[in-house]
């Protein structure tokens, strides 16, 4: 499928610094010079470096170029240059299209790259690649670390562009080069590139930074942006060392569900102020809302995890949303917490059924004597059949000698909003007989003996 150019390895006897460096990177990462790469190609001169780099140090590639759906003709150029460019190196071509011009709150530069991002993906891993390297350098780097300082980042953000993602499937062997240094290569090797008009457009804060704000800062400080690469390398380290600090208590704080994740707020509320912080950047990372939320968003995030009342959600960017519960807090995309919908099946005591969106099992045991009024067991018969669901508005049942709404029995009983949405109800003969989690109210009802009961065990 894939195969070797035949490159030379250096100009002259002395190492070409871009395969010095290069080489340097897939060492680290322990990428072997056999292992499938998938490089993503845009044409222009970065993406165009890395590939020729690659291919002189004999690495097996596959080129990927995404079309946007945007700059018509002269993207559709960018597209048939790399196709072109690959069908005379031998590299095996591998295109996408996406459309980027559909608005969804996002700026056009976030939706263009989780668009691409999506893409690349998809065609990693159908090609058959072990990892995707995508060509940003050292400048690109110093440009991100100052814009998300303006935006108002903390120390995770700083970190900004990482070298690898998820265990290396995604590498950017370049950040230890500038700008200027792979122009000069395709120079000097006589490789062509095209140029994205939109680079030059001041109204995109990267443009008018790389253009008006880099500059300056390299008059005053030679090595401003070798400084700020630095700076997030330090970032980086800061951060992964706080992860493994913060890992402990993510494992006993967070749960996964409802597509984000919940926080136990009497853990958080355990934790220092700038434990917090820490705490609720990890947690908005792991329930995707990026590794990157501003300073100022983290604290309406954590405000309204203070002083939120249970069943209220907050709007954030990027069209997440954070919901409070009566002792969690949901962070994730969306409206916000997609909670179970309804389920109804038959039952047949003596069998396991399990219902893994809702995080219960249930499960036969012979010991009915010591479920009698436990609120995990029902006293029942092998073969007696009843009838599980979920939760209905109109569901009455007896409570303390009158009838109630299970709804205002499940409330005052101080169930959440989550606990509520997971509930099940059991039947017999059309009649609520359990809630697990609340004592079977038929228990006693029995003229025959229980041979066993149903027991409600929680999934992880």
């Amino acid at each position: 499928m894939l195969r070797r150019a035949g490159y030379d390895w250096a100009m002259g006897f002395r190492l070409d610094p871009v395969h010095r460096e290069l080489g340097r990177f897939l060492r680290a990462h322990g990428v072997a010079r056999t292992s499938p790469v998938l490089v993503a190609v845009s044409g222009g001169a970065d993406s165009m470096a890395l590939l020729h780099a690659l291919l002189a140090l004999g690495q097996r590639v596959g080129a990927a170029h995404v079309h946007h759906g945007l700059r018509g003709a002269e993207a559709d150029r960018d597209e048939a240059f790399v196709a072109g460019e690959c069908r005379a190196l031998g590299v095996p071509f591998r295109a996408a299209r996406v459309d980027a011009r559909q608005r969804d709150g996002d700026s056009p530069e976030a939706r263009a790259r989780r668009l691409r991002y999506r893409a690349l993906e998809s065609l990693r891993a159908a090609g058959g690649f072990a990892h995707l390297a995508t060509a940003h350098h050292m400048d690109d780097q110093a440009e991100t670390v100052l814009l998300r300082a303006l935006r108002g980042t903390g120390p995770a953000g700083l970190a900004a562009i990482r070298p690898a993602l998820d265990g290396g499937r995604v590498l950017r062997p370049l950040l230890g080069l500038r700008r200027a240094e792979l122009l000069d290569y395709l120079a000097r090797r006589g490789h062509a590139f095209v140029s994205d008009s939109t680079n030059a457009e001041r109204a995109i804060p990267r443009n008018r930074l790389r253009a008006e704000v880099v500059p300056v800062l390299e008059a005053i400080a030679p090595a401003a942006v070798a400084n700020l690469a630095a700076l997030a390398e330090l970032a980086r380290e800061a951060a992964l060392a706080s992860a493994e600090r913060l890992d402990a208590w993510l494992a006993g704080a967070v749960e996964a569900g409802e597509g984000g994740v919940w926080l136990e707020l009497d853990a958080f509320a355990a934790l220092g102020p700038v434990q917090a912080r820490r705490a609720l950047a990890h947690v908005a990372a792991r329930a995707g809302l990026g590794e990157h939320r501003s300073r100022a968003e983290l604290a309406r995030i954590e405000r309204f995890l203070r002083v939120g009342r249970t069943g209220q959600r907050l709007a954030l960017a990027g069209r997440a949303a954070a919901f409070r519960d009566r002792a969690r807090l949901w962070l994730g995309p969306g409206e916000g917490p997609r909670f179970p919908g309804p389920v109804e099946c038959s039952f047949a005591a003596g069998v396991s059924l399990e219902f893994p969106e809702r995080r219960i099992r249930l499960c036969w045991i012979a010991a009915p004597t010591s479920v009698a009024r436990d609120p995990l067991g029902l006293p029942a018969r092998a073969g007696e059949r009843f009838t599980v669901r979920s939760v209905r508005d109109e569901d009455r049942v007896q409570a303390r000698g009158s009838e109630k709404r299970l709804k205002h029995v499940l409330a005052n009983a101080r169930w959440s909003k989550l606990e509520q949405a997971r509930a099940l109800v059991v039947e017999r003969n059309g009649a609520i007989v359990w809630v697990p989690g609340l004592a079977p109210w038929a228990a006693e009802e029995r003229a025959e003996p229980a041979q066993g009961a149903i027991r409600a065990e929680r999934l992880s």
